[in-house]
């Protein structure tokens, strides 16, 4: 019996723990509450709170409460589960930077190493 599993991934990433404290998401103009999963210099993983239909959001925005540069994330999947605890509807994401983002040089591992309520531990 084989193995046909294939990462996907392209770059190392990061367990992220914490929360985003004074960070604003949103999807459009829908602010949501998110739960940090994983990160890499251009992706994240996140538990984004509620239900997404089929097309309803291809981007989510990141602005800080400081001088960092917002930065705009494009949706590359998504997979609809509940809590286990509380049983609250919520998404599970990859989000990637833009392209125009790539372009400017962002980093988000350096952009969030300056939340104090986060840290990154190697997977």
């Amino acid at each position: 019996m084989g193995l046909n599993w294939i990462d996907k991934r392209r770059e190392f990433r990061f367990q992220l723990k914490g929360t985003f404290q004074d960070v604003c998401f949103a999807l459009g103009s829908k602010k949501v509450s998110v739960e940090p999963i994983d990160i890499s210099r251009s992706g994240i993983g996140l538990l984004v709170d509620g239900t997404w239909h089929s097309d309803d959001y291809k981007e989510l925005k990141i602005v800080f409460p400081d001088a960092r540069p917002s930065v705009t994330l494009q949706v590359r999947f998504r997979v609809q589960e509940r809590d286990a605890d509380t049983m609250q509807a919520r998404t599970r994401c990859g989000l990637e930077l833009s392209d125009r983002d790539k372009n400017r040089g962002i980093d988000l591992i350096a952009l969030f190493s300056g939340v104090p309520t986060l840290r990154l531990l190697c997977a």
